[in-house]
């Protein structure tokens, strides 16, 4: 006798944390976690490229720090940290196509004054620049999507100019993990996030919208011991750069002279070491603090 079969539905599980409960949601995923709106990646590059500018912290010419902002209903959206007081003059923002010495010019007190917009510890790194150039017509604007729907295996791509490069990259990768770290909505990806990408949009690849704001790379233990040498090569090249009257030349060399190309040698040396102290995850966070605050202006 033929005994019917009820019907199973086997469709995994995922689930968020958020504070201490949990929410189990059925997956949003079909066999193998295709969905056939997903976008690919390389849509979301060709279509997003536009709006995503690189920002330098400037003074007299020279490149202090950068980092990467995005365009949004509005304005620029940023890391706070990108526009954090180094002893700037002028932010600059540079877009793709434009070349190095063009671009976009920011006042010292319009970047100082968008790091004051979150709150007054900005535990969300946020910083809204509230601007509407004549660059930005024709650009591509970010809409946000909803943060509280990413899952962990969720695929994500970010944009972003890592090492103050002149081209906007793309990485892709995995949420790894979602948690809370005070108030803030953190995303964990698998994915190589590196100096310069923050402030970057991280997209979600079923919906083209952005979930969250890289922050920072996961770099491990070694980079505290890097940027550790780093001050110290530093302060020893400051020294040795300190007029200390007449100097002793011995077959025609003078050694603080040697001494202080050597210094500045491993110097580099160690910078180039700290940039490759990256363990392959990044951290973002979740942007629906940042769309709600954004509806309330």
């Amino acid at each position: 006798m033929h005994i019917p079969r009820v019907h199973e539905d086997r469709r995994p599980l995922t689930w968020r944390s958020v504070g201490c409960a949990r929410r189990l949601t059925q997956s949003p995923y079909s066999l193998f976690g295709i969905r056939k709106e997903a976008v690919t990646t390389q849509e979301v590059f060709t279509s997003c490229r536009s709006g995503v500018a690189q920002v330098s912290l400037e003074v007299g010419g020279e490149v202090l720090t950068a980092g990467t902002a995005f365009l949004v209903p509005g304005g620029l959206m940023t890391n706070s940290h990108v526009l954090r007081d180094v002893g700037f003059d002028v932010a600059v923002l540079r877009f793709e196509e434009m070349d190095y010495g063009a671009g976009i010019r920011l006042a010292r007190d319009i970047c100082l004054q968008a790091v004051a917009y979150d709150s007054p510890s900005n535990e969300h790194d946020v910083a809204f620049l509230r601007l509407d150039e004549p660059e930005f017509a024709g650009r591509h604007v970010f809409s946000f999507g909803d943060s509280d729907s990413l899952a962990v295996g969720d695929q994500v791509a970010f944009l972003g100019y890592p090492f103050r490069m002149q081209h906007l990259t793309c990485h892709v990768g995995y949420v790894s993990s979602l948690h809370q770290r005070a108030k803030v909505d953190v995303i964990q990806i698998d994915a190589s996030v590196n100096g310069g990408n923050s402030g970057g949009p991280l997209v979600e690849l079923r919906s083209g919208s952005v979930v969250g704001i890289i922050s920072r790379a996961e770099v491990g233990f070694l980079a505290d011991q890097f940027d550790a040498m780093i001050q110290v090569l530093g302060q020893n090249i400051d020294q040795l750069n300190q007029p200390t009257g007449a100097r002793v030349v011995i077959a025609g060399v003078d050694p603080v002279q040697g001494l202080r190309a050597s210094q500045t040698a491993m110097r580099e040396i160690a910078v180039n070491l700290r940039r490759s102290a990256n363990v392959g995850i990044g951290y973002a966070f979740g942007s629906n603090h940042v769309r709600d605050r954004l509806a309330q202006q």
